[in-house]
């Protein structure tokens, strides 16, 4: 038994020597990394998005369309240049008035106011007019500066 003692000491021995002797060229193995947790993302799901639409606009009520004024009627007078005078030779209108005088004559004429307005006809040849709208009130005289006899005069009331 002394030999069979002696025996396991020694094979105790070699086998604790053999492990000893080539753990110098025993490498440990380098555990596998373990896979880190990714937090689970959702894909994201596109969603249609809404097409703006235009906020209506409220119709507005139909308002009543004032009744317009009517425009005065343009008064028109006529005074004839015939024989060497003015028929009528004296006339009433009211402001606004357009008077218009006619050489009825073969012979020429020409209008120019005495006082207050700018009556200036210029020469007159036969079948010529010459037009004027009085704006203000008040008497005007004039006359023919070529043939001085003849003289009109027209009043303009308000």
């Amino acid at each position: 038994m002394k030999h069979a003692c002696a025996l396991l000491a020694v094979l105790a021995a070699l086998l604790l020597f053999g492990c000893i002797c080539s753990s110098s060229n025993y490498t440990t193995p380098t555990p596998a990394p373990q896979p880190t947790a990714v937090p689970h993302t959702p894909t994201p799901i596109p969603t249609a998005t809404p097409t703006p639409r235009a906020t209506p606009t409220p119709t507005p009520a139909p308002t009543a369309a004032p009744t317009p004024t009517p425009a005065p009627t343009p008064v028109l007078a006529s005074v004839t240049i015939h024989n060497f005078a003015f028929s009528p030779d004296s006339l009433t209108v009211p402001v606004g008035a357009t008077v218009t005088w006619t050489n009825t004559d073969t012979s020429l004429h020409r209008l120019i106011s005495d006082v207050g307005v700018t009556i200036d006809s210029g020469t007159l040849s036969s079948g010529g007019t010459y037009s004027y709208t009085f704006t203000r009130a008040g008497t005007y005289a004039y006359h023919c500066s070529i043939h001085t006899a003849m003289r009109g005069t027209i009043t303009v009331t308000p």
